[in-house]
C-alpha cells in the first residue's frame, strides 16, 4: 500500500504510524548505562572504559587484559567513580 506524506509517495513500512508499535518504540526514551573505568592492579593506570548491567552483575568487574605500559597481561579491576 503507498500512502503520501509530505508530497512523496512511500510505503506504509518506511514511517511509523502514530500510535502503532513502532512509532512508540521510536519515541521512547532508554536509558544509557554509565561507563566504568578498568583499572590496572600492577602500575595503577586506567586503560579500559566499558559498560556493564548493574541489574545482573552487583560485584565489582575483574577482568585480565593487556597493559599497554606493563606491555603484559594483567588483571583489571573496575574503579571506583
Amino acid at each position: 500500500m503507498v500512502k503520501h506524506f509530505l508530497g512523496k509517495k512511500v510505503s506504509m513500512g518506511s514511517i511509523p504510524i502514530p500510535g502503532s508499535y513502532n512509532y512508540l518504540r521510536a519515541t521512547m526514551a532508554t536509558k544509557k548505562k554509565k561507563f566504568i573505568k578498568m583499572q590496572c592492579q600492577e602500575c595503577k593506570r586506567i586503560n579500559y572504559f566499558t559498560r556493564k548491567s548493574k541489574k545482573i552483575i552487583e560485584k565489582k568487574l575483574e577482568l585480565k587484559k593487556f597493559c599497554k605500559w606493563c606491555k603484559k597481561h594483567t588483571v583489571h579491576k573496575e574503579m571506583k567513580r
